[in-house]
C-alpha cells in the first residue's frame, strides 16, 4: 500500500511538472507568417517546401549556386534609405534563410569551392557587410551571433576609428572569434572620378592610386586582423588594371555589386552580390529565388517590354551582343521637358550618373563594368515644366554568348 501510494504521488507531480514545465505550442512556419506582410515570397515552392528545406546534403560542384549578400549599415529608428535597413528587418530576412533550409557559407568555405577543393549543397548563401559601421556590431552582429551565420565583413581601413558611426578594431576582433572573415574595401573608399582622374594623369598616377587603396589596405589589415584573401570593390568601381594587380598583393577573390547567383566557373575577380537595400524587398526576393538545380533565374521570356514614348536603346525586347552597352533614351519628342530633372535607374546598378546632352535632347549611360545579367530593366523618370512627373520603363537582354563568361 506504501509502495502504491509513493507511485501515485510522483505520478500526480510529474503531471503538475508537465503543466509548468512543457514548452509553449510553436508556430511551425513563424517566419513565413512575417515575410508574407513583407513580401517575400513565401509561397515559392524551392522555399517552403519541406524536402527542398531538409536536403543540404553536398552536390557535384556545377550543380551549387551561391547568393552573396551585401549589406551596409541598420537601425530600428533613424529613417530608412538604400543603405539603411530597420535591424528588424534584417532580423526577418535571417529567419527567412533558415525557415528556407539553405546553408549559409563561409568566406572559406565560399573560396574551397570555387577553387575545387569542398563540394556543397545546392542552395548556398554567403552573407556580406561593407564598410565598417558601428551598427553592424550593434544591431547585426548580435542576430548573426544568434542564428551561428558566418559573415564577412569588408572594411575600408580609413573607417576603423572608433569614431561617430565606425567600429573599433576590437570590436572586429571580438566577431572574428565569433564567425566573422574580414576582407578589404579599400583604403579610403574613393569614388570612381577620383579613379578616373588618376587614370587620366598617367598610368603611373593610376598604378599609385591601386598601391595606396588596394595594397595598403590588405596590409594594414593583415596587421591588425590577420591574413586575409578577398576585395570588394568600393561603389562597384572596376577597371582592368585593379584586376590585373589584386593577386600581386596577395588576393584570391574579388565582389562586385552586379546581382546573380554565382556558379563554379564565375569569374573570381569580379563575383556577383546582390546588394540588399533597406528600401528595396525585391532584391532580396530575387536572391531568394532558386529553382530545383540552383540554377540562376532571370526575368520569364514572356514578360514584354512596356513601350517608350520616345526611341530608347537598346530596344525594348532587344538581345545586345555586348556586356558593355550603352543605354540611352532620345527626348527631343517630349514638350517643355526639364533635361535636368530626367533621373535613370538600370537593375542591378539603381540609380546611375545619366549624361545629357541638351543640344539633342539625349541622355545616356554606359556602365563601368561588363553586365552578365541576362535581362535588365531600365526606368526613366522626368518633369516638365509645367510641374508635372513622368515615367516609363523597358527591357533589353544581353546576349547568352556573354552571359555565359566562357
Amino acid at each position: 500500500m506504501r509502495h502504491f501510494l509513493i507511485t501515485l504521488l510522483l505520478a500526480v507531480i510529474s503531471c503538475a511538472a508537465g503543466q509548468f514545465f512543457d514548452p509553449p505550442p510553436i508556430n511551425p512556419d513563424p517566419v513565413l507568417d512575417s515575410a508574407a506582410t513583407r513580401g517575400l515570397h513565401p509561397a515559392t515552392p524551392a522555399l517552403s517546401t519541406p524536402a527542398a528545406a531538409a536536403d543540404n546534403r553536398p552536390v557535384d560542384r556545377e550543380l551549387t549556386r551561391v547568393a552573396v549578400l551585401g549589406y551596409h549599415n541598420f537601425s530600428e529608428t533613424k529613417p530608412v534609405t538604400e543603405m539603411l535597413m530597420r535591424t528588424s528587418e534584417f532580423r526577418r530576412q535571417m529567419e527567412y534563410i533558415r525557415s528556407a533550409g539553405l546553408r549559409v557559407i563561409s568566406m572559406k568555405e565560399f573560396l574551397d569551392w570555387r577553387l575545387g577543393e569542398l563540394r556543397l549543397p545546392a542552395r548556398c548563401v554567403l552573407i556580406t557587410l561593407d564598410d565598417g559601421w558601428r551598427s553592424v556590431y550593434t544591431d547585426a552582429y548580435p542576430i548573426l551571433k544568434e542564428f551561428g551565420y558566418p559573415f564577412t565583413l569588408f572594411l575600408y581601413t580609413k573607417y576603423l576609428t572608433g569614431k561617430g558611426d565606425s567600429m573599433t578594431p576590437d570590436m572586429i576582433r571580438e566577431m572574428q572569434a565569433h564567425g566573422a572573415t574580414i576582407g578589404s574595401h579599400s583604403t579610403s573608399h574613393l569614388y570612381p572620378k577620383t579613379w578616373k582622374a588618376a587614370a587620366a594623369r598617367s598610368e603611373a598616377d593610376e598604378q599609385e592610386l591601386i598601391d595606396k587603396e588596394i595594397g595598403d589596405s590588405f596590409t594594414r589589415l593583415s596587421e591588425l586582423f590577420g591574413p586575409i584573401s578577398t576585395y570588394c570593390y568600393p561603389g562597384g568601381y572596376i577597371t582592368p588594371s585593379m584586376q590585373r594587380q589584386l593577386p600581386t598583393y596577395g588576393y584570391t577573390a574579388a565582389f562586385g555589386i552586379i546581382p546573380g547567383k554565382v556558379d563554379c566557373q564565375e569569374d573570381v575577380w569580379q563575383v556577383h552580390r546582390y546588394m540588399i537595400f533597406g528600401n528595396n524587398d525585391s532584391i532580396f526576393e530575387r536572391a531568394m529565388e532558386f529553382d530545383s538545380a540552383g540554377r540562376k533565374t532571370s526575368v520569364p521570356a514572356a514578360r514584354l517590354s512596356p513601350t517608350p514614348p520616345f526611341p530608347v536603346y537598346p530596344a525594348p525586347n532587344a538581345t545586345v551582343p555586348a556586356g558593355l552597352p550603352l543605354i540611352s533614351a532620345q527626348l527631343s519628342s517630349i514638350q517643355n521637358i526639364d533635361l535636368s530633372s530626367v533621373q535613370m535607374s538600370v537593375s542591378g546598378f539603381g540609380r546611375v550618373p545619366v549624361k545629357i546632352d541638351s543640344g539633342t535632347a539625349s541622355v545616356s549611360w554606359s556602365p563601368p563594368i561588363r553586365i552578365y545579367l541576362p535581362t535588365l530593366s531600365v526606368h526613366l523618370t522626368w518633369k516638365t515644366y509645367n510641374g508635372a512627373s513622368h515615367k516609363t520603363e523597358w527591357f533589353f537582354h544581353i546576349s547568352p554568348e556573354v552571359t555565359a563568361q566562357h
